[in-house]
């Protein structure tokens, strides 16, 4: 990191002499990629700045960037910040199936941060239009072309100076539990957190390093990770890959770590699953994976078979298992919470899935007790707090399962327009992140959503875990399952449910997926000691999931109530449901649902 640095604009600054070094965009697979240094890339963000002052734009406006190219993207969330202004990330749609959701969702968070002016392309924009009436603090929609076609080349905004304490974006939440949050980052908060992530105990980003990243930058991982932190080191080069175009053709991520030679990459953990199944070794020939130091893992819950899966599948292509590095994280915290040790490798902690259930992380004893895999997600970084707590706040003991919470200066200052939820999030200096978690010999090793909770006879079960093992099971789409649990006064306890997709061409026969589902509930049986009330088949592509490839837990809980989940199959299917409304005493667990504000 350049000395005195405070700022992303400063940092961009101190890069801007810098004519061989920067990013790469690959837009098409069959052409080279296109590459900008950081000295264009700082012309084209002061350009940007000019163009959104032209249209009006006034220190601490928000600005709504809805881009589905990289390129533009820091353009413009930089050129914001070099006009004073506060930059509002939004995903762009993805398909017009769902464009009634999405501009439901785009409309709350444009009209949260109050934003006056909306950064587009010319592909986007004719279907922007409804965003007018919702938003009313919203004047114009405009493409990113016409922006800077608006002020000459070369032109520079008018001064405005950025300081520390100044807010630079606003990450709202994926929405996976809740409504989407506009969470307040500074730039004191990013340089902590980006100190952080590259020093000495983090990555050791050097000018040398080089990444390559398929994240969206709409989201926290992509854009703080794979654009900031890179500015911020001046690292030789990073390329980004359309994220549809690696959800279309894993095999792209690959090919291309190797073409590079980059050591750094990052994705959740269904990424390293995808890969697994889905990529061929025709797809690798002359593939080398064996200059990739750091292949991190993180933004969602963690499957250590997932992980020891991708590392044995790859090894034959130079993969090393050291290069896996699982961390935990949030956008409250900026990005990164907590790393696991660089070239450490994967590593788990075995644990009594009974004793698990009764809030206590204990060693499993022999290989034939019901055990789960926690994967280790490393120590906190310096000069930030990690502590586990009870429910009324009292630190706990190593080894006692918990809520997390954290300290430190990569927190928020808050969540943006929303005091009440900032009172709920930060109390006495602390962050209540709700996650649930312990310590073991000052790790952190993560359990899942405090809010997500199966609790059956005083035992606590994380979804996670019903979900992994019925990954397991042959015929359910690996990492397409969610797992949820409703309160049914009728049998006074929590009706447990699982919800899978089928595997691609399986066989969707009544007696087919009635046999799966009894393997479904066999395994989660015979693993965790835990009877599931029902299963629910669907076929690909029926549960919810947020833009950034969240499952929605208590979305397909409300939707699964209101008989929405996806159109079934077997069993499952809504002729099906009829069948199974009496047996599952579903208006009892209905009105149950309807009178909770599960998901808020």
């Amino acid at each position: 990191m350049t000395a005195g640095v405070t700022t992303l604009t400063a940092a961009l600054a101190a890069v801007a002499g810098h004519e061989s070094t920067g990013y790469s965009h690959l837009r098409h697979e069959q052409q080279p990629p296109v590459f900008l240094s950081y000295a264009e890339m700082w012309r084209r963000a002061q350009r940007s700045a000019a163009a959104l002052q032209a249209m009006g734009v006034r220190r601490g406006d928000r600005v709504g960037l809805i881009l589905p190219d990289s390129a533009e993207f820091i353009d413009d969330i930089f050129g914001a910040m070099l006009a004073g202004a506060i930059a509002v990330p939004v995903y762009p749609p993805m398909n017009l199936g769902q464009f009634d959701s999405y501009l439901a969702n785009t409309t709350h968070i444009l009209r949260q941060a109050g934003c006056s002016v909306v950064i587009t392309d010319a592909q986007v924009r004719p279907i922007l239009g409804k965003l007018m009436s919702g938003v009313p603090e919203l004047r114009v929609i405009e493409t990113h072309a016409a922006a800077i076609k608006a002020v000459p080349v070369g032109a520079e905004p008018a001064g405005v100076t950025v300081g520390p304490d100044d807010v630079a974006f606003l990450q709202f939440t994926s929405g996976s539990t809740s409504r989407p949050k506009g969470v307040t980052l500074t730039h004191a908060n990013l340089m902590a957190n980006i100190a952080a992530i590259g020093g000495g105990a983090g990555l050791q980003i050097s000018r040398e390093s080089s990444g390559l990243s398929w994240l969206p930058l709409y989201h926290d991982m992509g854009l703080i990770g794979f654009v900031f932190a890179p500015i911020v080191y001046g690292v030789r080069s990073i390329r980004f890959i359309p994220p549809l175009m690696f959800l279309k053709r894993p095999s792209i991520w690959l090919r291309q770590l190797s073409e590079t030679g980059a050591e750094i990459t990052f994705a959740p953990n269904f990424a390293y699953g995808l890969c697994t199944t889905r990529v061929k070794d025709s797809e690798l020939v002359g593939v080398d994976l064996s200059r990739l130091r750091v292949a991190g893992c993180g933004a969602e819950p963690i499957q250590h078979g997932t992980l020891r899966a991708f590392a044995d599948r790859f090894a034959p292509f130079g993969f090393r298992g050291d290069a896996l590095l699982p961390c935990y994280g949030m956008a409250e915290h900026s990005l990164a919470v907590t790393f696991g040790e660089v070239a450490g490798g994967l590593k788990a902690d075995r644990v009594d899935a009974a004793a698990l259930a009764l809030g206590r992380a204990e060693p499993a004893g022999g290989d034939e007790a019901p055990a789960l895999a926690v994967v280790c997600c490393g120590r906190a970084f310096a000069e930030h707090g990690l502590r586990i707590v009870d429910d009324a706040g009292e630190p706990l003991a190593e080894r006692q399962v918990g809520h997390i919470e954290l300290r430190g200066p990569s927190v928020m200052r808050g969540y943006w327009n929303d005091p009440e939820r900032t009172a709920e999030a930060l109390h006495a200096g602390w962050l209540r992140t709700g996650d649930l978690g312990y310590l073991a010999d000052g790790e952190l090793y993560v359990c899942g959503r405090s809010k997500d909770l199966i609790i059956i006879n005083g035992r606590n079960y994380h979804p996670q875990d019903l979900e992994w093992q019925a990954s397991q099971v042959e015929g359910v789409r690996r990492g397409n399952v969610i797992a949820f649990g409703i309160h049914d006064p009728a049998l006074g306890r929590e009706y447990v449910v699982v919800a899978a997709e089928l595997r691609q061409g399986e066989a969707a026969t009544e007696a087919a997926t009635a046999a799966l589902a009894a393997r479904v509930q066999a395994q989660i049986l015979e693993a965790l000691a835990l009877r599931v009330d029902e299963v629910v088949l669907l076929p690909p592509g029926s549960l919810p999931k947020t833009s950034s490839g969240k499952l929605q837990r208590s979305k397909g809980a409300e939707m699964f109530a209101r008989g929405e989940l996806g159109d079934g199959v077997g069993p499952a299917s809504k002729l099906g449901l009829l069948r199974h409304l009496a047996a599952s005493r579903w208006g009892f667990i209905k009105a149950a649902l309807g009178g909770t504000k599960r998901g808020e």
